[in-house]
């Protein structure tokens, strides 16, 4: 009864599914557009400026200390990974997923507590403020600006601070870090010579500068009355009160500026030097919110960046976007948004094709019904419009009239039958209301694990699920309410001849002949062949067993490769160089520059959209470097040129190697390959406490890679650094000449990177006054061993003889993963060769079989080789999981443990189908392929629980088993094709694009394609069959009991 006043209120349903559809179109412009979905990571960064120490001090000052309060004082962690460089020690610190925010938050804190604890206890005195950042996101947009102009002076800098302040306030933006941003510095700079001749010892200068140089309040003085406040300034006019200082000198003293020339300077922080086109440049990076509108905030960058160029005669500088994805990201969602609209249309064509325009309308009314509660939802949930979203729109697209269909065919039967519309709609809804749940809710049992998924591809993928389970949930409510009350009054049957109703099921207009003509003889073939397998059953299963065993052969024996995620178009490149040792920073520039015009030639006009300069702090084969020998040079290329950079390295490469000289080495990197080893396509982490035996493993990991065919681009994380001069003080020699050891070191220090003795404010900017000595023009690094100290009575002696000097190899930086020592040699495949896991398993192997030569150290798999592997691991517990809920599902709806095998019996034949499609297509193996494969289950087994119910019914009405068979299957043929192929052609658009945008999606959608196309002729013939036999043995067996 209550069905009947549930469906015959269609008004009711019709303006619920309006309100809907509208809310949908307000919420989809209004959703954030970004690339992919971000999620918040659980990762603390911890940075330690060490102003001129070298990395293996910085090891020893910075990084031991903090990695031991780390390792005894902080709990809940994931791992921790250390990295110190010349000048730099950095800490990350990765805390376990699991944990619940709030005692996230109060590690965080405890963390920051222990930091400034060892600050003031443990780290060396006098250093920049230790900074501290929380990670909000694994893999945020980030926007490169460059600000550049002719000069690098004072005006120049309070400029990139500007624009950094400014974008900073912009709408959407997180953070913004600078690159090539020097500081502001007063250099007081002497000639040790001049000084020996005076008698004047350095370390008089600086004690000078910093007893004059003080301000402080000094108190009050009450004048008749009124209270004056004291102070001692030397904050005005600094330049030239520094150079009017006294400073003594044997039996008088000398004008400061007359033994030193004061300038105004700068000095490098963290980085050598940019340039872009031709002038010097700083980088300011925006990274972006969580959740906010790509699109808008580089909208707003750009706007930002016109306006500032516009008054570029008075600022003196320009504004360059160097990286902009908002062109790539506007793309792909477009070409992503073409293939749904393609899809929703050519699902309509097939239920057109099948049921008459009347009903394929009233069909596929469930998509624009669904996508708008999925737009809903997201908006409701604050996600995002990204490309993974849109996948899962382009996946389920074909499933959303996947119900309609079997509810409206339904319908379609009682109505032939002579019923009333509603009564038909009613009955119709009691049959099939509980097999379509079953059916929807098993896809969903299949996708909802992939929400669990973790790494990269669950960051990239996670949304997905989401969004097909809404969906599908959304459809199920469309098809169980709203389309049958909407049925109720638009499929009215014509009376005709004097009968109550016509056997068509039409809807006022009597459907073609044709189309009758053509349902019933695809319904009289398909039965026809049907018995002819039903009766030669063994030779049918025979068959099933060999493609079986074909797509067993083809895993087992690699027929079939394994390769690491799809990477997309490319629009960027870089070359980067290693000069020759000991090489200064200028003349890396110089080289960079020359390089950037030798290369011109190979850009077509109007490819090329800009190319930049970067020399010191550099991305070297994986590996950070900050060295002034090593540079690079950045190439972006505009995203309608036709070529990607793929296309163009072998182009460059050639030219380099025919042209390039007075380099040691270079290397050429796609934008897409430029990063961390993670991302090399084989990486392998070396461990242990000796750096020797370190060393020594790797030269045998090296070996083993150099031995391999297709493996190239071999390169060590750290490895060789610049000629160092190590110094020890010698006491008893420091004794004798009356000095003490921190006369000497501060020598030492003023002859090489000057020491900083006082700062002033100025225009709100800090300014460091720097002492240090001239640039010597010496040729060998020994004759700083020459200079002299001044000594109390006047005499001096030789730094020479106060140390022990030895010379010898620095390195560039060291690693540690997990409290000890690591190194990673990384290294590259040849595209078409052995897969990346086929190599790793030999690297593996051949490391087992000389493993007892190094007992203290530990070889661990990283790179793309290692996420493969973790995401097929998860991919497997996900699987297991889906097909765990779809046991539970079918087993409660037809109270059997037998009948959930039997729907179960589908996913290996829908495996197959992927198998063989893969071999056909000669398609790898990915991540995103399994993952399509995990959600296949799910929807290869809805036409088994549609046949299945249908022949429960039968055999519960009296039929033979046979018959039984027989009948379902035939009754449910039609809906089982037009759910396969709106599925089919709902993804077939994305499954065929060649355009590099969708690569990373495509293989998904690949796998279910072939799975579905192969597992729906499967289930019409095969499924069958299987039902026949288990239930003619369960009907046997039952006669023998009783």
């Amino acid at each position: 009864m209550w069905l009947n006043k549930l469906y015959h209120n269609h008004v009711f349903a019709t303006l619920a599914y309006l309100l809907v559809v509208v809310l949908g179109l307000l919420a989809y412009p209004q959703l954030p557009r970004e690339r992919a979905p971000e999620q918040q990571s659980r990762v603390v960064d911890i940075a330690v400026s060490l102003p001129g120490v070298s990395a293996d001090d910085a090891e020893k000052l910075a990084l031991d200390p903090i990695e031991r309060m780390i390792r005894t004082k902080i709990k809940d962690l994931e791992f921790v990974h250390g990295m110190t460089m010349k000048g730099t020690a950095n800490v990350s610190v990765t805390f376990k997923e699991n944990i619940k925010p709030a005692v996230y938050e109060r590690r965080v804190q405890e963390l920051r507590r222990e930091i400034q604890a060892l600050v003031a206890s443990d780290l060396p005195k006098g250093i920049p403020p230790v900074d501290i950042q929380e990670q909000n996101s694994t893999d945020p947009d980030v926007f490169e600006i460059l600000v550049y102009g002719p000069g690098n002076d004072d005006n120049f800098r309070r400029q990139a601070r500007q624009v950094q302040r400014d974008l900073q306030q912009l709408p959407g933006t997180a953070t913004t870090t600078t690159l090539g941003l020097e500081d502001s510095e007063l250099h007081i700079v002497f000639q040790p010579e001049r000084l020996g001749e005076l008698g004047i010892a350095a370390s008089a200068l600086t004690t000078t500068i910093q007893d004059y140089f003080k301000e402080s309040t000094l108190g009050a003085v009450d004048i008749d009355g009124d209270e004056w406040q004291v102070r001692v300034s030397a904050s005005e006019e600094v330049a030239t009160n520094l150079a009017a200082l006294p400073v003594s000198a044997g039996k008088g003293s000398v004008k400061l500026g007359e033994i030193a020339d004061i300038t105004r300077a700068s000095r490098a922080i963290g980085v050598g030097g940019i340039r872009f086109r031709g002038q010097h440049a700083v980088s300011v990076s925006v990274t972006k919110l969580p959740g906010a509108n790509t699109l808008a905030l580089v909208e707003q960058i750009k706007a930002y960046i016109n306006a500032r160029n516009q008054n570029s005669a008075k600022t003196g500088v320009q504004l360059f976007l160097k990286s902009d994805q908002s062109d790539e990201i506007r793309k792909a969602l477009d070409l992503m948004e073409q293939h749904a609209w393609s899809g929703m249309l050519l699902v309509l064509a097939v239920t057109w094709l099948m049921l008459g325009t009347r009903l394929a309308i009233l069909t596929t009314l469930a998509v624009p019904f669904s996508l708008a509660g999925v737009f809903i939802a997201l908006q409701v949930t604050e996600q995002s419009l990204n490309l993974s979203v849109l996948l899962g729109v382009v996946i389920v697209l074909g499933m959303l009239v996947d119900d309609a269909v079997v509810v409206i065919e339904a319908i379609g039967q009682y109505l032939s039958r002579g019923l009333a519309p509603l009564s038909a709609t009613v009955a119709a809804l009691r049959e099939v209301w509980l097999p379509v749940a079953t059916s929807s809710f098993t896809t969903m049992a299949s996708f909802l694990p992939l929400t669990l998924m973790g790494g990269t591809l669950g960051v990239l993928m996670g949304v997905v699920p989401q969004v097909v389970c809404m969906g599908l949930l959304v459809s199920l409510v469309q098809a169980l309410w709203i389309l049958p009350a909407q049925a109720a009054v638009v499929v009215t049957p014509e009376p005709m001849a004097g009968k109550a109703v016509n056997t068509s099921v039409a809807s006022k207009v009597t459907q073609p002949d044709w189309r009758r003509r053509f349902r019933h003889t695809l319904q009289k073939r398909y039965t026809r062949g049907l018995i002819r397998l039903l009766r030669a059953p063994k030779r049918t299963l025979f068959s099933v067993l060999a493609l079986l065993g074909l797509t067993l052969a083809a895993w087992w024996f690699d027929w079939v490769g394994f390769a690491p995620e799809p990477e997309g178009a490319s629009l960027g490149f870089t070359v980067t160089v290693e000069m020759p040792k000991s090489t200064p920073l200028a003349r890396t520039l110089d080289k960079l520059d020359e390089i950037e015009a030798m290369l011109m030639p190979v850009f077509k006009p109007g490819e090329m959209r800009a190319s930049s300069i970067q020399s010191g702090e550099t991305d070297v084969n994986g590996t950070l470097r900050n060295q002034p020998r090593f540079g690079n040079l950045y190439f972006s290329l505009n995203p309608d040129s036709g070529r990607d950079a793929k296309a163009l390295l072998p182009l460059v490469r050639e030219r380099l190697d025919q042209q390039l000289q007075g380099v040691a080495n270079y290397w050429l990197q796609d934008e897409a390959d430029w990063g961390a080893p993670a991302e090399k396509d084989l990486a392998f982490s070396i461990s242990g406490i000796d750096n020797r035996e370190l060393d020594k493993a790797i030269v045998q990991i090296k070996a083993i890679l150099k031995a391999i065919p297709g493996v190239h681009n071999i390169g060590v994380e750290n490895e060789g650094g610049d000629p160092e001069l190590k110094l020890h003080l010698n006491g008893d020699a420091i004794q004798r000449a009356g000095l003490s050891a921190s006369t000497v070191t501060s020598a030492l220090q003023l002859l090489t990177g000057g020491e900083v003795v006082g700062h002033f404010i100025e225009a709100g900017e800090t300014v460091n006054i720097r002492v240090q000595a001239g640039k010597s023009q010496a040729h060998d690094i020994k004759a700083l061993l020459q200079h002299p100290v001044i000594r109390p009575d006047g005499g001096s002696v030789q730094i020479g003889q106060l140390v022990t000097a030895e010379l010898a190899e620095g390195t560039t930086g060291g690693h540690h993963h997990q409290f000890e020592r690591s190194n990673t040699v990384m290294a590259d495949l040849e595209e078409g060769g052995k897969d990346v896991l086929a190599v790793t398993r030999l690297v593996e192997d051949q490391w087992r079989q000389i493993a007892d030569r190094h007992p203290n150290v530990k070889l661990k798999t990283a790179g793309k080789a290692e996420e493969l592997r973790k995401n097929l691991s998860l991919l497997w517990q996900k699987f297991i999981l889906g097909i765990g809920l779809i046991f539970l599902i079918v087993g409660a709806q037809f109270r059997s443990f037998v009948m959930p095998f039997l729907v179960l019996l589908k996913v290996p034949m829908a495996f197959a189908g992927l198998i063989l499609g893969l071999l056909i297509s000669r398609e790898p193996i990915s991540p995103n392929t399994l993952y399509g494969a995990v959600a296949l289950a799910g929807i290869a087994v809805n036409s088994a629980i549609l046949m299945f119910s249908a022949g429960h019914d039968r055999l519960a009405d009296g039929m033979g088993v046979v018959h039984a068979t027989v009948y379902a299957a035939k009754r449910r043929m039609l809906p089982i094709l037009i759910t396969s192929f709106t599925t089919l052609v709902g993804l077939l658009p994305l499954a065929m694009s060649n355009d590099p945008a969708t690569v990373e999606w495509r293989p998904v959608a690949t796998a279910i394609v072939w799975g579905v196309g192969f597992s729906t002729v499967l289930t019409l013939f095969i499924v069958p069959l299987l039902y026949r036999l288990a239930m003619g043995f369960a009907y046997r067996k039952t006669k023998t009991e009783l």
